[in-house]
Order: C-alpha cells, then sequence, then structure tokens
C-alpha cells in the first residue's frame, strides 16, 4: 500500500527534524548525567544513624548551612517548611524537614533524602527552583548521612506549607524539566591533589554546606549559576554580595576573615545586611579550623571579572553637598580624613560598600543603618544609625557619590530615583 504523497513528503521533511530533536535531547539529558536525577529511589530502607556523633555532625552541618533559617516559618515550628521566597518567577514555600511521616521527610529513606540533596527532586518528583542541590551536590555521603541523622531527630510537625505561587512561564507542566536542561549543568568533581588538607576543607565547606555561591556568584540566564566556583559578586534581593577571592581579600591581614565569618569585627568593620544575619543565625557557630580552612580557599581564588552592572551616563554632580552632608552627619564618627576610630568606627577608605562595583550597599547603609550581630567574638557591636528620616533620596545620593568618588571606586554616579527605588522609600 502506497502511502498519500503529501504524508510521504511530510515524513520525508519531518524524518530529520525529529532526529535532530532527539539528538538535541539526549545531548541535554547527557549533561545532566543521564536520567538518573530524575530516577527517585523509591522504596529504599529508611537506617538514619542512631550514633550521636553523627547526630552531632549532622547537627553542625545543618547550622552552617542555614537549613533551619530556610525551612522555618516566622514564628513557625523549627524545620516545618513554609517560609516564602519572592522570586523573579513567583513565590517559593520551603518544605517540611521535620520527622513528621507524612508532612515532613519521617517516612523517606535514606536513598531519597540523599538523591532530594544531590538532584533537587524530591520523592514525588517535585524539583524545587530555589534549593542550592548545586551546592549540595557536592557534599561527602558520610555528610548527608549526618544531616539525614539529625533531622531524623527533629520534632514532627504536621504543618503543610503552601503551595508554590508560580508565574507564568514557570508554572507550566514540565517548566522545572525544561529549565534544567536547558540552563543547569551539574558541577564537576573538583580535585585538589596537590592542595593541602585544609584548602580541600575549606573548598568543600564554601562550595557544599556553606553554598557561599548562591549570593556571592552571578547568575546567568534564568537565574542559572553559570559556575558555582566562581566566586565574582552579584546582586542579591536588596544586597550586592561582594566578590571573593585572593584580590579581594588582600587587604585583610592574614586569619582576619576566619574571625570575622565566626562573628569579630576588625578594627570597627562587621557584617550588616543579609550577611549579618549568616553569622547570626550559623557561621558564628564554625569550628576554629573551619574557619581557618574557608579563608585558606577563598584567599587561593583567582580574580575574575566583577558581574556586569547598567551603565549610566549621568554626570557626577552634588560632590559639593556631598562634602557638606558627610561633616554634618559622617565626619563625628568616621573622621574628616575616613580613617574611622580604631575598635569603634570603621575606616571608610577600605569599605567594600564604596569600593566594590556597586553602590547599593552603601545606599541601605546610610538609609538604615547597619547592625552587626552579637557574637562571641563580637558581645556588644556598634551601630551605625540610619537617616532615612533625616536625608532626601538626593542628598543620600549626593553623599554616597561623594564617598564613591573619595574613597571607593568612581564608575557609576548614583541617582536620586534610584536611591528612591532601592530604598523604597518616596523621594523627597
Amino acid at each position: 500500500m502506497k502511502l498519500p504523497r503529501k504524508l510521504l513528503l511530510a515524513t520525508v521533511l519531518l524524518a530529520p527534524l525529529l532526529l535532530i530533536a532527539a539528538g538535541w535531547l539526549l545531548l541535554l539529558l547527557a549533561r545532566q548525567g543521564g536520567l538518573e536525577p530524575f530516577r527517585v529511589p523509591l522504596g529504599g530502607v529508611r537506617a538514619p544513624s542512631t550514633d550521636t556523633a553523627v547526630i552531632e555532625r549532622g547537627r553542625y552541618l545543618a547550622q552552617l548551612g542555614n537549613c533551619a533559617g530556610c525551612h522555618t516559618r516566622h514564628r513557625g515550628a523549627p524545620y516545618a517548611g513554609g517560609r516564602a521566597f519572592a522570586t523573579p518567577y513567583g513565590t517559593i514555600y520551603s518544605s517540611n524537614l521535620s520527622s513528621d511521616p507524612q508532612h515532613g521527610i519521617g517516612a523517606w529513606s535514606n536513598a531519597e533524602f540523599s538523591h532530594a540533596l544531590r538532584h533537587g527532586v524530591s520523592r514525588n518528583g517535585v524539583q524545587s527552583p530555589v534549593f542550592p542541590y548545586a551546592n549540595f551536590a557536592r557534599l561527602a555521603e558520610a555528610d548527608i548521612e549526618a544531616l539525614f541523622a539529625y533531622l531524623a531527630t527533629v520534632p514532627a510537625s504536621a504543618e503543610e506549607p503552601v503551595a508554590d505561587a508560580l508565574q507564568f512561564p514557570a508554572n507550566l507542566p514540565g517548566a522545572m524539566t525544561a529549565w534544567r536542561l536547558l540552563y543547569y549543568r551539574p558541577g564537576a568533581t573538583l580535585v585538589a591533589a596537590a592542595q593541602a588538607p585544609d584548602w580541600q576543607r575549606g573548598r568543600d565547606l564554601v562550595s557544599g554546606i556553606g553554598h557561599c555561591a548562591v549570593c556571592h556568584a552571578t547568575r546567568g540566564s534564568y537565574s542559572s549559576l553559570a559556575d558555582g566556583l566562581l566566586l565574582n559578586g552579584g546582586r542579591i534581593p536588596g544586597w550586592y554580595a561582594p566578590a571573593l577571592n585572593a584580590q579581594t581579600l588582600a587587604h585583610y591581614p592574614p586569619g582576619d576573615l576566619a574571625r570575622y565569618l565566626r562573628g569579630a569585627a576588625r578594627d570597627g568593620h562587621a557584617a550588616y545586611g543579609r550577611m549579618a544575619d549568616v553569622i547570626a543565625q550559623n557561621l558564628q557557630h564554625l569550628q576554629v579550623d573551619d574557619a581557618k580552612a574557608m579563608e585558606t580557599y577563598l584567599r587561593s581564588l583567582p580574580a575574575a571579572p566583577p558581574a556586569p552592572l547598567p551603565r549610566s551616563d549621568i554626570q557626577w554632580e552634588g560632590l559639593g553637598q556631598g562634602e557638606s552632608l558627610y561633616r554634618e552627619h559622617c565626619a563625628d564618627c568616621h573622621g574628616d580624613d575616613g580613617r574611622g576610630k580604631a575598635g569603634k568606627y570603621p575606616a571608610l577608605a577600605d569599605s567594600s560598600a564604596l569600593t566594590g562595583p556597586d553602590p547599593i550597599n552603601a545606599v541601605k547603609v546610610i538609609l538604615f543603618g547597619g547592625a552587626a550581630p552579637a557574637t562571641a567574638l563580637n558581645p556588644q557591636p556598634y551601630t551605625m544609625p540610619p537617616f532615612a528620616h533625616r536625608l532626601s533620596a538626593g542628598e543620600v545620593a549626593a553623599l554616597v557619590n561623594m564617598l564613591r568618588k573619595r574613597w571607593g571606586s568612581p564608575e557609576r554616579p548614583i541617582t536620586a530615583d534610584e536611591v528612591s527605588r532601592w530604598g523604597g522609600i518616596e523621594p523627597r
């Protein structure tokens, strides 16, 4: 039986296209490591370790990874999920990690938990668009077992988080799978045979459980991480996370970064903004050797081009007004020369908020103040008062422009409109 001529012609034309599409799909799957990420190992044995040392190890790792911070809503039960995360593709709610067998992970097997951490796919096939599995995939299996053992001790909570409110096109069926195939590239295994053990330990903490790249790396197309090891800085909601490498950390004396991570202040410099929360809740609990290892690793990273920022044709204006505002509001603490007061008020000459490529941090600190976390190494931190109620958006812009022109990066002046937008305040 002969095929109709039109059907035969369509078959001849479509066959190459179908072959090309199939080959492209196979290539994309190969980049994911095949079908493994999508094959959830259902029906495995649940056998969390009951060894006290393993559970304590898991508790420590969960603390460093801020697991409770993401998986606990305001005034909610610990690890019961429900915390909302506003993203460009909708609102995401964290999952319940308590030992509840129905709403949490109390019925999960060891293999299911390991698969979710390494591939971001839960036992019910849900793929999270915000869970940092690209980093957790680097965890040693022993560390994953320790985390699972600790979470098995978390009291059960029957709270069921609100369903994610995804926006188009993320709400389409198969959207997460399509994004993953197109934009997610599993990190290659890191080999550092020639490096010292403390360097390797620091690498594992920074690139694994610490997931520093979530804030300190540049995002690519549709929020993809081009390279989770390239900590060249990036804009996160409301703040700029600076680059971390040998060049940007060169002005810190050896050992200072490790102490900073554990909550110490250096000549008045302490964490503020989002980093203050990270140190207060997590990093201040770093073991001394782990903090030193992280510093060793970060200081070894090569400098990389910073994340590109919008260029501006705005001319440098209002510098004289900025000088007057500085003398009136800032010089008493930071000094006429911007050198601050040792042990109390930080110098501005080496402030990352001024020397970095993005001016948003300087704007935020002036508007809303800076509150360093109270830690064992800095129990009574000094704070900077807010000026949003005293300075207009135009005055803040003039002050920041003067500060960056005088002591920081003269790359990009800012406008009053930007100050209003970044600070969420009305121009006046």
